[in-house]
């Protein structure tokens, strides 16, 4: 599903400006059980503590199991029998929690009483107006907002022995209820006034963000009608924006690039096919005009036939192997490859071939460490017979090739050097593209170095060669080691 870039800038900056207040809101909701929770702990405190009076224990019974009624409700529990000192009080309140903490972080620390100062400043017990009405028979339970949430209960009892207690059971929070409540509000009261302010700097920021990108993508459209490549892409200012129109270009560049040598590729192909295809034609006609063939003609006709299709047959063998290997050979079976044990092995089946045979061929090999690659192996046995045979052709009668592989640094190195006239400085940065050749139209197709380069790159490898005219030339190829 496509989402509007304008959308998501608008969600964006309204999110950001209503979020403190969707924060604050959520934050009230947390607080807002806390008082509840406290009146709560309050009662449940109260009723048990009048239960354990009413029942026949010892000052220390009471006093222990008053110890544990408080620790689990959390409050200030106090038993009175009279004056204002309790015989049984245990403080098991808890006014601070993990949000109290984090409320201290945001908010800054806020002013907050304990229960013992509170209570002092609520006067004499007996004066209390909450005692005189739990003296009624009624207990009285209030929560009260100061600078501390503050519950009290209040409870008169009478013991088994017949003497009257009042019960009190405090709780406290440190939390900053007022305050969140308050702050909600202000809160809302400045939303009314940045949120239109949002909506027009949301407005503002779609069109300095979306305009330059829709001015983009129509030049990039535009491009994309014409036959040939037009301008570049033009932005004016000097940001991400223009960032991107400038990769833009440099794609255009490549792809244009990529084109040319399509067409140049296309178009040396059809040259290469033209030849033995005029040949075969011509052969054609000549049996086709109704003369009856001479052996001699019949034999010169059969071999015009089948030199061409021999020729016809190693261009397109050889584009094939090109085409796939420069597409990274997919779906070949790849295994580890002992390049020194596949150039020695080469060398040795060329030292018996005619051409070899008034010239040395040698195949030196470091055995400090193990020359392997990862590859598919019939592609590298290729590779290394074509730069052999290549510089065989060119190292002449009385030359001399030389192969070498070397394993270091986790690169494995295959030079094949030749003593042959070497290649001319201009034809250096010429020798890897496709069809060319120094050779002649007769001589080779000219795709095999081409191919070298390819299936090299197709392994992680690369691809040199170093020359100087008349003194031979040397081809390298590294490969990342197993």
């Amino acid at each position: 599903m496509k989402t509007s870039l304008r959308l998501r800038i608008v969600v964006t900056i309204l999110f950001v400006a209503i979020a403190p207040l969707t924060v604050v809101f959520a934050w009230s909701l947390v607080d807002r059980n806390v008082p509840g929770r406290k009146w709560t702990n309050v009662r449940d405190a109260l009723d048990e503590a009048a239960a354990l009076v009413t029942t026949d224990r010892s000052e220390e019974s009471v006093r222990a199991e008053n110890a544990r009624i408080a620790e689990r409700h959390h409050v200030r529990l106090r038993i009175f029998r009279g004056g204002e000192t309790p015989f049984a009080d245990t403080d098991a309140d808890a006014p601070v929690d993990t949000i109290h903490r984090i409320e201290q972080f945001f908010l800054g620390a806020i002013p907050t009483e304990t229960i013992e100062q509170i209570d002092e400043g609520l006067g004499p017990l007996e004066t209390r107006p909450e005692v005189v009405a739990a003296a009624r028979g009624a207990p009285v339970i209030g929560c009260d907002f100061r600078a501390t949430l503050y519950c009290q209960g209040v409870r008169v009892a009478t013991e088994a022995s017949g003497t009257r207690v009042i019960i009190v059971a405090q709780a406290s929070s440190h939390r900053a209820i007022a305050t969140v409540y308050l702050l909600r509000w202000q809160l809302l009261r400045i939303g009314l006034l940045t949120l239109p302010v949002a909506i027009l700097l949301a407005w503002y920021a779609t069109q300095l963000i979306v305009r330059p990108l829709e001015r983009l993508r129509a030049q990039a459209l535009d491009h994309a009608a014409q036959a040939r490549r037009g301008p570049e892409l033009q932005h004016e200012d000097r940001d991400e924006v223009g960032d991107l129109a400038a990769a833009f270009n440099t794609l255009l560049a490549a792809l244009d690039t990529k084109r040319e040598d399509n067409e140049r590729f296309a178009a040396d192909l059809a040259h290469e096919l033209k030849n033995p295809v005029a040949a075969i034609r011509a052969c054609a006609e000549q049996l086709g005009d109704g003369r009856s063939a001479d052996p001699e003609r019949a034999a010169k006709l059969a071999r015009v036939l089948g030199d061409s299709a021999s020729k016809l047959d190693r261009v397109v063998t050889h584009f094939l192997e090109l085409a796939r290997a420069e597409a990274g050979m997919p779906n070949e079976e790849r295994s580890p490859v002992d390049l020194a044990a596949l150039a020695e092995g080469i060398t040795s089946v060329l030292e018996e071939d005619a051409r070899c045979e008034h010239l040395t061929l040698e195949c030196a090999v470091s055995n400090t460490q193990a020359a392997v690659v990862h590859g598919a192996p019939h592609r590298l046995e290729a590779l290394v017979r074509e730069l052999v045979e290549n510089a065989v052709s060119f190292a002449g009668e009385g030359g001399r090739v030389h192969v070498s592989v070397v394993s270091t640094g986790g690169w494995v190195r295959l030079a094949v050097e030749d003593s042959g006239p070497g290649i001319r400085p201009e034809d250096l940065p010429r020798v890897f593209e496709r069809f060319f050749t120094t050779r002649g139209r007769t001589r080779g197709t000219g795709l095999g170095l081409a191919l070298v380069k390819a299936v090299a790159e197709a392994h992680g490898g690369t691809v040199a060669v170093k020359s100087e005219l008349g003194e031979g030339a040397t081809f390298s190829v590294e490969f990342p080691s197993v």
